[in-house]
């Protein structure tokens, strides 16, 4: 239980809140949104654009709040994400999930660099991982859970990722206020994406040494029998 609440809170809960919590300011003050407006504007014409969008003195911008969020690419592709994946181990899955989310993060990130439209590619690449990981958290809970104490260990996942999810904003969104003054408020990103790296590594360490000592334990079950 103590290993399902760490990896939760901090592995999980932490970085979806800092997600929200983050982004929106980060188009806004750091991205060219005059530009994204164009950019949306040409593709798909001013009626859908200016649905995201605001006017500040006359010129149309992008509102970082309308595009930072995953709703919109989980509505087009949850069910073909999830029927891709509805066969696969759990735990690959899950710990795909979080490698590509963390791609997504350094992709928004690196939109500093490579122009304002880059963002849309790297919430969307985020989506895309979150879909395929949270779902799955809930089996691999479930997996490394007694039986007699399943529903214990899940109703304390939830509550991990509560906490993980509070934690984010006396975390890593101060962080994104230090960065800021450093002038290099993307570097908030890049830690994100270092985050569910390690989470990845943690799970797969993790997971090695209780598969051994589940063995053992059954081994040691059977010397005794």
């Amino acid at each position: 239980m103590l290993f399902s609440w760490l990896f939760s809170d901090y592995s999980f809960g932490c970085h979806f809140g800092s997600f929200f919590n983050v982004c929106a300011a980060y188009i806004d003050n750091h991205l060219n949104t005059v530009l994204l407006y164009s950019q949306i504007e040409n593709l798909f014409g001013s009626g859908f654009a200016q649905i995201l969008a605001r006017q500040e003195n006359g010129v149309w911008q992008i509102n970082g709040e309308a595009i930072a969020n995953t709703g919109w690419i989980i509505i087009l592709l949850q069910i073909i994400v999830s029927r891709l994946f509805e066969r696969r181990k759990a735990l690959p899955s899950f710990m795909l999930g979080l490698f590509i989310a963390a791609c997504g993060y350094f992709i928004i990130g690196y939109s500093i660099n490579l122009g304002p439209a880059t963002v849309i590619l790297g919430i969307a690449v985020f989506a895309i991982g979150e879909m395929i990981s949270s779902p799955r958290i809930q089996e691999y809970i479930t997996w490394i859970a007694p039986k007699e104490k399943a529903g214990l260990y899940m109703g304390s996942n939830f509550l991990a990722t509560c906490i993980g999810a509070l934690l984010s904003g006396i975390t890593y969104t101060k962080w994104f206020g230090d960065f800021e003054a450093m002038n290099n408020p993307e570097y908030i990103w890049y830690l994100l994406a270092a985050h569910l790296i390690v989470g990845v590594l943690v799970m797969y360490i993790f997971t090695k040494l209780w598969v051994i000592l589940t063995n053992k334990r059954v081994k040691l079950t059977c010397n005794i029998v």
